[in-house]
């Protein structure tokens, strides 16, 4: 699935009811049976339900799920921001009035706790200003009362169906926003992630392939549905068919950084998976990572030697993938076997400490197209040398700048991580805070080499960019599994290694 932002929404809708007469309350009727069924997912249908409906086609709604709900059972109160609505929005609310909807006299009489619900249909995806009056003092009830659930109309009040922005102090905090027809860009960029709760999209008899070629250019989303067909393995396949992995990671105090990288690897499918250590680390990662072989580089007071360099050439030469840099240090020696990676002819995963290094060291970007490099907002910021704030506020446009700057496919992290190859973009849908924690970017790392190992034997031709938006997505479900099992606070890195699976089972 595509994202679309509103003002494409909008052009997509007109041209759809004029080249099939379709009229527009028809597409507003299926838009509240998508809106009365998120509702009775959250409440009884016998409940007493609060819709807050603004003067325009998303109040119009508002006053059409009202009605459905009435007529299913429910108790449905209206609060408007205004009754002088026009069109749609006015045949809604009357029908809603028609139907035993009741309309409450004044903001002063509502008391959001007697409800069991709340459906936010104030202002959708046209607001372009901060809220004022009467509705922001309702939502900053609604919002102090987190227990009761608030199901959103398109979008969440207050927040930007386009760049995500809370275009003031006062948002709807939603349980869950129904959007139609295709996600907004805006729920999945800067604080939408915050207020959208679980994303539902309801279809509004717009087909699917309707807008292809309009030249809409959204975010390219995956679906956990693609993973088992894509990664099947076949009954004669072997160890050498599934690839073979090269990694350099870990230093002195960060060996866990490369056991988590190379044990990730394993689990998401790499043949062979062979560690580049520091000799002094030799007994601990053959500990931590029995899986994996080690090949170990000679030191000197602590520092690599230049023979060092050679044995990863050499080791490289037979790698379908590499991966540098988590917890591999910042000492000069490291420096020399950047070099050696950048000119490797296998596709890298450049992370953590690595991406540091490049940021502070001229000569080696760019990189080549194939590999991928993987930045937190900090290691973002440290490459364009911007400000974190940057990075944070405008991550399309640091996404475009990191590709500009590396040649590589570039994917930012974030609790909606992107990715993009300069070409096609990709978003994840899903993420979860239990992967706020030291270790969980070593894990992705060893994902994503795993995967550009397989490259050679999966059932479909990938770009770099598609087969990293899968490994953010094969890291995000493992992340809510681990969640699902031990909760945000306390998920490990182990344990998101042990919920890796190369399918969607057991979400």
């Amino acid at each position: 699935m595509t994202t679309i932002t509103p003002d494409e929404m909008k052009s997509l809708e007109t041209l759809f009811m004029s080249e099939t007469g379709t009229p527009s309350i028809l597409l507003m009727e299926h838009a509240a049976q998508g809106v009365a069924a998120a509702i009775a997912r959250h409440a009884p249908k016998s409940a007493r339900v609060l819709f807050l409906c603004g003067p325009g086609n998303n109040g119009g709604d508002g006053y059409a799920a009202a009605r459905l709900w009435c007529l299913g059972g429910g108790q449905a109160d209206v609060w408007e921001v205004t009754s002088a609505v026009r069109g749609d929005a006015l045949t809604n609310r009357t029908l809603a009035l028609l139907h035993g909807v009741r309309i409450l006299p004044s903001a002063d009489t509502v008391d959001v706790a007697e409800y069991a619900a709340v459906v936010d249909a104030l202002y959708g995806t046209g607001l372009n200003h901060a809220i004022e009056g009467d509705a922001a003092i309702l939502i900053h009830r609604l919002n102090d009362n987190p227990q009761i659930p608030v199901i959103a109309v398109d979008i969440p009040s207050g927040l930007d169906g386009t760049t995500g922005r809370a275009l003031g102090a006062d948002v709807v905090r939603a349980a869950e926003t129904v959007t139609f027809h295709r996600i907004k860009q805006g729920l999945l960029l800067r604080q939408g992630v915050e207020y959208t709760g679980e994303i539902t999209v309801q279809p509004i008899l717009i087909r699917p392939g309707d807008d292809i070629d309009l030249g809409f250019d959204g975010l390219e989303t995956f679906s956990p549905a693609a993973l088992a067909p894509l990664f099947a393995r076949t009954p004669a396949l072997h160890k050498g068919d599934c690839g073979r992995a090269v990694i350099f990671c870990g230093s002195r105090g960060m060996v866990g950084a490369a056991a988590f990288c190379a044990n990730a690897c394993i689990r998401a499918g790499a043949g062979l998976t062979t560690l580049l250590c520091r000799e002094s680390l030799l007994p601990m990662l053959q500990v931590l990572a029995p899986g994996a072989t080690c090949v170990p580089l000679p030191e000197t007071n602590g520092l690599l030697t230049p023979q060092a360099a050679r044995i990863t050439r050499e080791t490289l030469d037979k790698a379908d993938a590499a991966c540098i840099g988590c917890g591999c240090g910042l000492t000069p020696d490291v420096t020399m076997l950047l070099r050696v990676f950048a000119e490797a002819d296998c596709p890298i995963v450049w992370d953590a400490d690595a991406l540091t290094l490049l940021a502070t060291h001229d000569g080696i970007l760019p990189l080549k197209e194939e590999d991928i490099i993987t930045p937190h907002p900090g290691e973002a910021a440290r490459l364009l040398e911007q400000h974190v704030e940057f990075i944070l506020d405008e991550p399309l446009d640091a996404l475009s700048r990191l590709h500009d700057l590396c040649g590589c496919c570039v994917l930012l992290k974030g609790a909606r991580t992107l990715v993009s190859d300069g070409d096609a973009t990709y978003i994840s849908l899903y993420g979860t805070p239990a992967l706020a924690k030291g270790g969980s970017g070593d894990v992705l790392s060893g994902i994503l080499t795993a995967l550009l190992c397989q490259r050679n034997r999966l059932s479909v031709s990938l770009s770099t960019s598609a087969l990293a938006a899968y490994g953010v997505l094969i890291h995000a479900l493992a992340g809510l599994r681990a969640e699902k099992r031990f909760g945000a606070n306390c998920s490990t890195p182990q344990a998101l290694i042990d919920a890796i699976r190369l399918d969607d089972k057991e979400l």
